[in-house]
C-alpha cells in the first residue's frame, strides 16, 4: 500500500431523459418490428430478381413489383413513427427547458432561450427521427443482407462487410472534427441570437442615439462569425456524406469482381447487386447520421445540466415539510418571519414582523431587489437553499407548493411583466378562482381604465403586456398582488407609476393594510413601522452563469 490519495474519477456528465420511456416504448418496438420486416423483404426482393434473371416470369415480376410496394409503404410508415418519436420525446424536454428558465433566478437571455428551444432541441429531434431511427431500421437490414449474400457465396458477404468496415472507420475518422465545429458553429448562433435580442430590446434607446448603423454593423460582425463557423462544420459534413456515398460504390464493385472471379451466374449476381443496392442506400444515410449525432452532443452538452437541474428543483418541490395547510396560515393575526438560510448568512439577524406592520427593507438596490424577488418567488438558488426563509404563522412558505403558497403572497415588483393571455387572467392569475366582478373592481381602485381598450377585460396581452402602456402595467400588476388580500405583501416603487388618484388611495390602503408590508425603495407616503437591512450574499457567486458556449 502505498500513501497516496486515490483519485475520484470525473463526474459523469449529466444525460438527457431516457429515450425508452412510457408512450415512446410502443413506437420503438413498432420501428424494430418494421426493421425487421424490412430486413425480410429486401432478401425476398432480392431473391425474386435473381429469379426474374435467370429466366423472365410474369410471376416473378409481380412479386417483385408487390414486394416493393410493401417496401415503400414499411419505409413510408417507418419516417411517420420516426417523427412522432422524436416530436414527443422534444416536446418533454422543451417543457422542461422553459421550466428551468422560470425557475432559474438568474436565467438565461430571451436570445438564448429561444436559440436553445429552436436550435438546439431541433438538433436533438434530427438525431432522434433521422438518426437512431435510421440505425435501427440500418443494422437489422445490413445483417440481413449479409447473411443473404453469404447464403449466395462467402466471397459476396466479404464484398459487403469489407466496405461497411472502411465507412464505419472513416466516419469515426471524420467525427470529432463534426464535434467541434457543431459547438463552435452553435457557441456563434447562442451570440448572435443573444445580440439580436437585446438590440431589438434596446430599440427606442440605440435610435434615439444615433446607433442604428452602429448596431446594425455589430449584429453584422456576429453574424460572419456564425457564417465562418457554418462553413467549417459544411466542410466537415461534406467529407462524412461524400465519404457514405463513394464507400458504396466501391462495395457495388467489389460485389461485381466477387461474382466474376467465383464465376457466378447471372441470376445470382442479379440477387447480390440488388441486396448490395438496398445496402447502399442505407450506408448513404451515415454520414448525415453521424453529422446528426455530432450535433445532438454539441446541444446535449448545454441542455442536460439545465434539464438536470429543474428535475431535482422538481423533486425538492415535492419533497414538502410543512404539514400545515394554507387555511391554518391564512388568517387575520399572523406573525413573519424571514430568516435568511442562504450559505455564510446562519447568524444574520432575523426578522420579525406581525399583522399591521410595514417593514421597509434597507441597502444596495441589488440585494435588497434580490431579497424580495426571493421572497415573492420561493425560487430555489442552484444550491438548493433559499436566499430568505419566508416563515408565515410558524410555517415556511417555501415548503408549499407554488399553487398554494401564492394565496399567502401577493407581490408587485417592478421586474414584473404581464404574462400573454387576457387582462382578467392576469389580473386573477394569482387567485383564478376568484370573481371577475371583485378582480375588475380591485383593478379600478388601483387606476386600471378599461374602457378606451379595444375588448375591455378580454384585451389580448401580448410582448410584456402591450397594448397597455407603463402606468397601466403597474396597476395591473399592483391589483393582482391586493386581490383578495393576502397575509405577506411586498412591494417596490412599482408603486410610484400609478395615477396620482389611485396612488394615493392605494397609500392609505396599505397604511392600514391587516397583513404585513414588505417595501423597498422610496414609496412617498407609504408610512414604514419598521426597517431591517437585506441580508449580502456572503461568498455568492452567480447562480446560473452563462455557459461556456452560450458566452461570448
Amino acid at each position: 500500500m502505498t500513501g497516496s490519495q486515490p483519485v475520484d474519477p470525473p463526474a459523469k456528465e449529466p444525460s438527457l431523459p431516457a429515450l425508452l420511456a412510457p408512450g415512446r416504448r410502443g413506437l420503438l418496438a413498432a420501428l424494430l418490428a418494421l426493421a425487421l420486416g424490412v430486413g425480410v423483404l429486401s432478401i425476398a426482393i432480392a431473391w425474386q430478381v435473381g429469379q426474374l434473371a435467370s429466366a423472365f416470369s410474369l410471376g416473378a415480376l409481380s412479386w417483385v413489383i408487390v414486394l416493393s410496394l410493401a417496401f415503400f409503404c414499411a419505409k413510408f410508415i417507418e419516417r411517420v413513427l420516426a417523427e412522432r418519436l422524436g416530436q414527443h420525446y422534444v416536446a418533454q424536454l422543451r417543457g422542461s427547458l422553459i421550466s428551468h428558465a422560470l425557475k432559474a433566478r438568474r436565467g438565461p437571455s430571451v436570445g438564448i432561450t429561444v436559440a436553445r428551444s429552436s436550435n438546439d432541441l431541433s438538433s436533438i429531434r434530427n438525431w432522434v427521427t433521422q438518426g437512431i431511427v435510421p440505425l435501427i431500421a440500418g443494422i437489422p437490414l445490413i445483417v440481413f443482407a449479409a447473411l443473404g449474400l453469404g447464403a449466395l457465396h462467402p466471397l459476396l458477404a466479404a464484398a459487403l462487410v469489407l466496405p461497411v468496415l472502411l465507412e464505419v472507420g472513416l466516419l469515426a475518422f471524420l467525427a470529432r472534427g463534426a464535434l467541434r465545429t457543431a459547438r463552435v458553429l452553435r457557441r456563434h448562433r447562442g451570440n448572435l441570437a443573444a445580440r439580436i435580442a437585446d438590440t431589438v430590446t434596446a430599440a427606442t434607446t440605440i435610435a434615439a442615439g444615433g446607433g442604428v448603423r452602429r448596431e446594425v454593423e455589430r449584429v453584422d460582425r456576429s453574424s460572419q462569425k456564425v457564417v465562418q463557423a457554418a462553413v467549417d462544420r459544411a466542410k466537415y459534413a461534406g467529407a462524412l456524406r461524400a465519404g457514405s456515398l463513394t464507400v458504396p460504390l466501391l462495395g457495388t464493385a467489389l460485389v461485381v469482381a466477387a461474382g466474376s472471379w467465383a464465376g457466378l451466374g447471372a441470376g445470382t449476381l442479379a440477387s447480390a447487386l440488388t441486396l448490395m443496392g438496398i445496402c447502399a442506400g442505407t450506408m448513404g444515410e451515415w454520414g448525415r447520421i453521424v453529422e446528426y449525432r455530432q450535433n445532438y452532443r454539441a446541444g446535449r452538452r448545454i441542455i442536460a445540466p439545465l434539464l438536470h437541474a429543474e428535475k431535482s428543483w422538481s423533486i425538492a418541490e415535492q419533497k414538502m415539510i410543512s404539514t400545515r395547510e394554507v387555511k391554518d396560515l391564512n388568517r387575520k393575526e399572523i406573525t413573519v418571519r424571514i430568516r435568511p438560510t442562504a450559505p455564510g448568512l446562519e447568524n444574520w439577524p432575523v426578522l420579525r414582523a406581525h399583522a399591521g406592520q410595514r417593514i421597509q427593507v434597507v441597502g444596495p438596490g441589488a440585494e435588497s431587489g434580490a431579497l424580495l424577488e426571493s421572497l415573492a418567488t420561493g425560487r430555489i438558488t442552484a444550491h438548493g437553499d433559499s436566499l430568505g426563509g419566508l416563515w408565515i404563522a410558524e410555517g415556511r412558505s417555501e415548503d408549499l407548493p407554488a399553487t398554494e403558497r401564492r394565496k399567502l403572497i401577493g407581490a408587485a415588483l417592478s421586474s414584473m411583466v404581464p404574462e400573454r393571455g387576457t387582462i382578467i387572467r392576469a389580473l386573477t392569475y394569482r387567485h383564478p378562482g376568484s370573481s371577475v366582478k371583485r378582480a375588475l373592481r380591485v383593478a379600478a381602485d388601483c387606476g386600471l381604465e378599461l374602457g378606451p381598450l379595444p375588448a375591455a377585460e378580454r384585451t389580448m396581452l401580448r410582448r410584456g403586456g402591450e397594448p397597455l402602456d407603463s402606468a397601466q402595467r403597474a396597476c395591473l400588476i399592483m391589483a393582482r398582488a391586493l386581490l383578495r388580500q393576502p397575509p405577506v405583501l411586498i412591494l417596490d416603487p412599482v408603486l410610484n407609476r400609478l395615477p396620482s388618484a389611485a396612488r394615493e388611495a392605494v397609500i392609505r390602503k396599505l397604511n392600514e393594510y391587516p397583513g404585513v408590508v414588505i417595501f423597498q425603495g422610496e414609496i412617498p407616503g407609504l408610512e414604514a413601522t419598521g426597517t431591517w437591512q437585506a441580508p449580502l450574499r456572503v461568498g455568492a457567486h452567480a447562480e446560473n452563469p452563462a455557459p461556456l458556449e452560450d458566452a461570448e
